[in-house]
């Protein structure tokens, strides 16, 4: 059978009713018939949010703050997989050096979450095997995009949730294609598109 993941980090989306990535949704509905543990990071109590086993509600717009607090407490409590960064990652001790002062209670104020609940979260999903992040469209849709988007690709990098049965998988291969009634064409009229 397929591995589902044992942690999914929900961020800045809502699978449970809505998915614009198509068959994801449906995986996502699957995991959670498995007892896959739910964080979601969300400004509202959305469905997902109110299944998750934890909430993070984030202010708007501060995800990296939230990111680079979680990688601190990944590498500073030793949570980050050795063997996974160390043979596919480079610039590590400059990450480390870069989050140095990025602490939860940094992150507190920024982000209104607690330091407790940062914390919480980074140790579930670190510790919780497999795990697999899903963010949303929100999130590539602000100022701060690739900043955004690049802490939670590290995020996922330093657990080692990359390319394994129920982490976050190269897709390539992975997602059938959707119908789009392409193969019902007559050949004259492919040939004609």
């Amino acid at each position: 059978g397929k591995t589902q993941p044992a942690c999914i980090l929900v961020w800045g989306h809502n699978p449970v009713h809505t998915n614009p990535d198509g068959e994801m949704g449906f995986r996502f509905l699957d995991a959670l018939k498995s007892g896959s543990k739910i964080i979601t990071i969300d400004p509202r109590l959305s469905e997902t949010a109110a299944i998750s086993d934890l909430w993070l509600q984030i202010r708007p717009g501060t995800d990296a703050a939230l990111a680079l607090s979680m990688i601190k407490v990944i590498i500073d409590e030793n949570l980050y997989d050795h063997h996974f960064v160390s043979s596919w990652t480079v610039g590590f001790e400059e990450l480390r050096e870069r989050v140095r002062n990025c602490t939860p209670q940094w992150a507190e104020p920024i982000t209104w979450i607690p330091a407790e609940k940062i914390v919480q979260a980074a140790r579930m999903f670190a510790t919780t095997k497999p795990a697999c992040l899903e963010w949303g469209v929100a999130l590539e849709q602000t100022p701060n995009c690739l900043q955004n988007l690049r802490a939670l690709t590290v995020l996922t990098a330093l657990t080692g949730d990359i390319d394994i049965p129920g982490g976050n998988i190269f897709g390539m291969h992975a997602l059938r294609h959707f119908p789009t009634g392409y193969d019902r064409l007559a050949p004259e009229v492919h040939d004609r598109r």
